[in-house]
């Protein structure tokens, strides 16, 4: 329960301090212009990076006991984001980039114990400390850059990072690896909160202090899951893991250099790029991306075992399905003739799906706030009523939420929205956490993970309701991803962990889409939070007289 915590703590700072970070973006001067290179047409601020840092640094602070190598990434964490903020501001030289990069992979490495002792194909025991040393500070400042490239379109870098982290939380647990088990879930849960603001039409920018945070941190987790004395998995599954970035920095990389131009120079020959010429918007863009990088992250989960050979050939064969792709995208757009190949229709079908719906917006946005609104009532009185094992804890926290919840309305505007948050978040975490395992037996875990799949896709929806016209975003496709995604990699997790972080997470999200929207004094949504908190008083009350 507590790595639950972790991650929502940490997506609730990173929510919470998005709005005053973009109204500092203009007068810290962290905005990012357009130019020639960049999609974006007006200046964005880029202090997204801020917030998730904050997330993961407060909720590891707060609930996590740090062994030296979670101090030494938090050290590391704190000269990468120093070191990004500078660019952002100052827009240094790559050379002082990397040194900041190599700094902070060095303090990991030499004071962390962070070190890649296991060399795939060469099969020594240990490598030499000599070696060891300068090789993983290199790979490390290689992955940190990695994620950093893949920054290019709204949403792109951060889905990446959540998919990855995901994978890598379930590896450290399966290992027994509680530090870097909870330090996964506080960066996954930072960059979920902040990319409820990334998606396109991006409100704020994660900037390098943000992706070369993300970078740094899925490197040393990565690194230090895998290289641990005491674990089975192969020292080459970080590769299927971050497969996307790593592909696309190797293609832009070999790119440039073939073309007789440093390898760090700008251009527009990221696998993003060639998707939007092939005629895709961002969010078809980003969309597939995501789909692609959930097949390296499903093909990690299922090699995680095999032999080195095995998951070089899988890495290859999937690099080889993906630049194929993006080639018979290119080829279609471009080509007068039309050929529709098998997979062509897969693709076309695929992005026809994501822009279906826009012709009927109005009918279908009114009718999705309704059901949405609907169901939440649902989470929080039927939840409350079918919860059970309510602590003497539980039944205190209750009655402080109703305290809070009945005085919200009557507080100035600004406390009053921040006291009806805290209660509806707790309160929701509270009633899904006791309602899931009777609901489970009552109803079955099918019917469960359908309401909650249904409560996503709505969401989803609901999130383009202040827009004009509704459109599916690339965070739509990110929520579905991880609630449909997240029972199929459950082997190794707790039940209880198991459903409720998707539920968690996706309740968080429709209950801000309802916030977003005018209240009544007494609107369904308060209503219901009164009531499911009053239920589970009188529930805890009753047990405890019992129980004396």
């Amino acid at each position: 329960m507590q790595s639950v915590y972790i991650l929502l703590l940490a997506l609730f700072v990173s929510m919470v301090l998005i709005p005053p970070l973009r109204r500092l973006g203009g007068p810290l001067g962290l905005t990012d212009l357009p130019d020639a290179r960049k999609i974006h047409d007006h200046a964005i601020p880029r202090t997204g990076g801020i917030a998730i840092a904050a997330g993961t640094l407060l909720s590891t602070g707060l609930l996590i006991t740090l062994n030296q190598e979670g101090k030494a990434l938090i050290a590391g964490w704190c000269v990468i984001l120093l070191f990004g903020l500078l660019d952002d501001r100052l827009n240094l030289d790559y050379r002082l980039k990397l040194l900041g990069q190599v700094i902070a992979g060095s303090i990991v490495v030499v004071g962390g114990g962070v070190m890649i002792t296991e060399v795939p194909f060469l099969g020594l025991e240990a490598l030499p400390t000599g070696i060891a040393i300068p090789l993983t500070v290199l790979l490390l400042t290689a992955i940190t850059n990695a994620i950093n490239l893949s920054d290019g379109l709204d949403g792109l870098a951060g889905g990446l990072s959540v998919l990855a982290l995901g994978c890598l939380a379930i590896f450290a647990y399966q290992s027994d690896d509680q530090t870097n088990f909870a330090l996964a879930m506080a960066l996954m849960g930072a960059t979920f909160g902040f990319l409820r603001f990334n998606s396109s039409p991006a409100q704020i920018f994660m900037g390098d202090s943000g992706s070369q945070f993300l970078g740094f941190g899925a490197g040393v987790l990565a690194i230090g899951t895998t290289q641990r004395p005491d674990t089975a998995l192969g020292p080459l599954t970080p590769l299927l893991v971050l497969g996307l970035p790593v592909l696309d920095t190797i293609n832009v990389m070999t790119r440039r250099i073939a073309a007789g131009r440093s390898p760090f120079s700008a251009d527009k020959l990221h696998l993003h790029h060639q998707l939007l010429q092939a005629g895709l918007s961002q969010n078809q863009a980003v969309s597939l991306v995501y789909l692609a990088q959930v097949i390296a992250v499903a093909l990690a989960y299922a090699l995680r075992y095999s032999s080195d050979i095995a998951i070089i050939g899988a890495y290859v064969a999937f690099c080889a399905a993906v630049l194929l792709a993006i080639h018979a995208l290119k080829h279609r757009h471009h080509s007068q003739v039309r050929r529709k190949h098998a997979h062509i229709l897969v693709l076309e079908g695929f992005l026809k799906a994501l822009d279906s719906l826009e012709s009927r917006a109005p009918t279908i946005l009114e009718t999705t706030r309704r059901a949405l609104a609907l169901m939440l009532v649902v989470v929080f009185v039927g939840g409350a009523a079918a919860a059970d094992a309510i602590s003497a804890d539980i039944t205190s926290l209750a009655i402080l939420l109703l305290v809070l919840a009945l005085a919200a309305p009557m507080l100035p505007r600004k406390l009053g929205a921040t006291f009806e948050r805290i209660s509806l978040y707790a309160a929701g975490l509270v009633i899904i956490f006791l309602a899931t395992p009777p609901l489970r037996e009552e109803i079955g875990t099918t019917t469960l993970i359908a309401f909650f799949g249904t409560l996503a896709l709505l969401t989803g929806i609901a999130v383009r309701a202040a827009e004009s016209a509704f459109r599916t975003s690339s965070l739509d496709m990110l929520i579905l991803i991880i609630a449909v995604a997240m029972p199929l990699f459950s082997a190794p997790l707790p039940p209880r962990l198991t459903f409720l972080v998707p539920q968690a997470i996706i309740l968080f999200y429709s209950i801000e889409v309802i916030l977003s929207q005018p209240q009544g004094r007494w609107s369904p949504l308060r209503l219901a939070l009164l009531i499911g908190l009053a239920i589970l008083t009188a529930k805890g009350l009753a047990s405890q007289e019992f129980r004396v």
